[in-house]
């Protein structure tokens, strides 16, 4: 039996958490930046209020208590929340993509524009979603 040296087995780990910690993604002015899916997780479910419409750690059918304006607001959008934990079920399939219409918004959608996300910040939530897509079995079953 072949066992294969300690540097090859933190190379294989340091891919995998690079894989699973989100993808680079490209900033406004073109730099690659690194993000971090635990600073992610707590934008998505804090400052960038991702989880008032695509639910609670991306769970769907888990959504914020909400004052009853916002959630009527919210109902009044043209379109339901996508599934983040299930790939089949999202239109954008790259980060650059993804980038843009967190920065933009996605007009008919409900999706709005966020101006008070920075690049960094909007990098971190993409390695958030990746880690969510990754980890996900059962991309529509809550898991609470």
């Amino acid at each position: 039996m072949h066992l294969r040296p300690p540097v090859h087995r933190l190379m294989l780990m340091t891919l995998l958490f690079s894989i699973l910690s989100g993808n680079d993604a490209g900033a406004t002015d073109g730099t690659a930046l690194k993000g971090d899916a635990t600073r992610g997780q707590a934008l998505f479910n804090g400052k960038g209020i991702c989880h008032y419409c695509h639910g609670i750690d991306g769970v769907i059918d888990k959504k914020a208590s909400l004052k009853p304006e916002t959630a009527a607001a919210i109902a009044r959008q043209a379109a339901v929340a996508p599934d983040l934990r299930n790939r089949a079920a999202q239109i954008l399939k790259d980060n650059k993509a993804r980038f843009r219409v967190i920065r933009e918004g996605h007009p008919g959608s409900g999706m709005f524009p966020d101006s008070t996300l920075n690049d960094q910040e909007i990098t971190d939530i993409l390695a958030y979603l990746a880690a969510l897509r990754q980890s996900a079995s059962t991309p529509s079953k809550s898991p609470y």
